[in-house]
């Protein structure tokens, strides 16, 4: 059975402000999936765990550190009890990360160093998971390096973290499909090379962003781009794409609920996901108010 996504990037936790208004967003409100955004590995010699580009350390050595406790057990544990999360997603990268590449090279690298980096992302884990009513999910990739091959890391790295996980995956693209007649897009040739290596398909959709670098990306045509590649493993297209709607001014275009309830049953969308917490309310709408226009989608 697919999965419907009712998603929101939780971002700026490291900064009191943003944690604070994330906590203010989560009571009775209906997000069902929470995205935590985001984790890096700053180094390819260190497999420390860090929150976002200069934030504090999340995992060290397999141990947990004071960052976990304080950005991510918080919203976690409100969203069980106040809210309505039922799935947690760690994000990986985003804009200025090189994480896909430390991680690649740990991967290859010394198995030392590996199991420090596995070791790491299972105290995470298992903070979230100590936390009753909660659900790690899986992994959120964000792939958005200047340099290194796309297709390459991230199919590098969702088969070897499924293979120490057992988890899910979201892929997150901004890219756009390419012209057509040209190559398939790495996003769904990946798919493909997940699937041939571990015959069964981990990754459970597209989180597709629709705003700033990814403004003019069109769900209807990824599913159509998905549907068309073969040995995907994806069952059924239609349900696969969740476009990620901005209420944050500095990534525009931004939309109200109802636009976002428009857009969605426009293109038939059967999921969708919020960016991102720090940015509420827009125009007075908040948390609650998006969770319930993904659900009307």
């Amino acid at each position: 059975m697919a999965m419907l996504m009712n998603g929101a990037y939780f971002n700026s936790l490291d900064q009191e402000s943003g944690l604070q208004n994330a906590l203010k967003q989560i009571p009775n409100s209906g997000t069902t999936d929470y995205i935590i955004f985001s984790l890096n590995v700053n180094s390819s010699s260190s497999a420390d765990i860090n929150f976002g580009l200069t934030g504090p350390v999340l995992a060290s050595d397999g141990v947990v550190q004071q960052g976990t406790s304080d950005i991510i057990t918080p919203i976690v544990s409100a969203g069980v009890k106040q809210g309505s999360c039922q799935r947690v997603w760690l994000s990986i990268g985003g804009w200025g990360s090189n994480a896909f590449t430390n991680i690649n090279d740990i991967l290859e690298g010394p198995a030392d160093n590996k199991t420090t980096l596995f070791s790491n992302f299972k105290a995470i884990i298992a903070a979230i998971e100590g936390i009753e009513g909660a659900n790690f999910a899986g992994f959120d990739l964000d792939f958005e390096q200047a340099e290194g091959d796309l297709h390459t890391l991230v199919s590098n790295m969702t088969i070897a973290f499924y293979n120490e996980f057992n988890c899910k995956f979201t892929f997150c693209p901004f890219q756009h499909l390419p012209a057509r007649n040209q190559a398939v897009s790495p996003w769904i040739s990946s798919l493909s090379t997940v699937y041939s290596a571990l015959h069964t398909q981990p990754v459970v959709g597209f989180n597709l962003q629709i705003y700033a670098g990814g403004t003019g990306n069109d769900p209807t045509a990824w599913v159509k781009a998905v549907a068309a590649e073969s040995g995907t493993g994806v069952a059924d297209a239609s349900s696969f794409i969740w476009p990620i709607f901005s209420c944050d001014t500095t990534a525009p275009p931004n939309v109200t609920p109802s636009q976002a309830t428009s857009d969605m049953q426009g293109w038939k969308s059967q999921g969708a996901s919020l960016w991102a917490t720090a940015a509420l309310p827009y125009e007075g709408y908040d948390l609650g108010d998006y969770a319930t226009a993904i659900a009307a989608g």
